[in-house]
C-alpha cells in the first residue's frame, strides 16, 4: 500500500506499506521506449525489496501531468521497478506497485497501489545518486 502524506512545503511524501507488495521485483531498462530481454531481471529476496522501498519512502514528491512524465520517459533512458507475482511480467500485466526512475534521477510514482499503472507524481528533486544506489542494490549493471 502506498500512501502520500503532506509536508509543510506543499509537497507530498512517499509512504509505502511493503507488507502489501508481492515478493517478485521486476526491473527493466527502457531505452528509446523499448526494453530488451538482456536488460530485464527479477529479484525475489526480501532484503532487496525492503531496502529498495526504504530508499524511496519519505521522498518528497509533487503531482505532475502524466503525459509530461511519459514524454520525459520517451526522451531519456528510464528504469522501471515493478512488484508482481504474476509470473512473467509482460506488457499490459498489472503489477502491485511500480515506479520509474529517469536517467537524470527523477523518480516517477503512482498515487497509490490501486493506480500503479498511472504515474501521477514525480520527485521534487532529481536524485541521480539514488538511481545508482538503487541499481547497485538490485545488482544490475545495464
Amino acid at each position: 500500500m502506498t500512501i502520500l502524506s503532506a509536508c509543510g512545503n506543499g509537497a507530498d511524501q512517499v509512504d509505502i506499506d511493503s507488507a502489501q507488495l508481492s515478493d517478485t521485483l521486476y526491473i527493466q531498462k527502457v531505452e528509446d521506449s523499448k526494453t530488451k530481454e538482456e536488460q530485464t531481471t527479477t529479484r525475489q529476496d526480501e532484503e532487496t525489496k525492503e531496502e529498495l522501498l526504504d530508499i524511496i519512502s519519505g521522498m518528497e514528491i509533487k503531482e505532475a501531468d502524466e503525459k509530461e512524465m511519459r514524454d520525459k520517459m520517451d526522451a531519456q533512458t528510464a528504469y522501471t521497478y515493478s512488484f508482481s507475482d504474476e509470473g512473467e511480467l509482460a506488457a499490459g500485466t498489472e503489477s502491485d506497485f511500480s515506479f520509474a526512475v529517469l536517467e537524470d534521477g527523477t523518480f516517477l510514482l503512482p498515487e497509490n497501489e490501486e493506480s500503479s499503472g498511472t504515474l501521477s507524481y514525480q520527485s521534487v528533486e532529481k536524485h541521480p545518486d539514488l538511481l545508482n544506489e538503487v541499481n547497485h542494490l538490485a545488482g544490475i549493471s545495464f
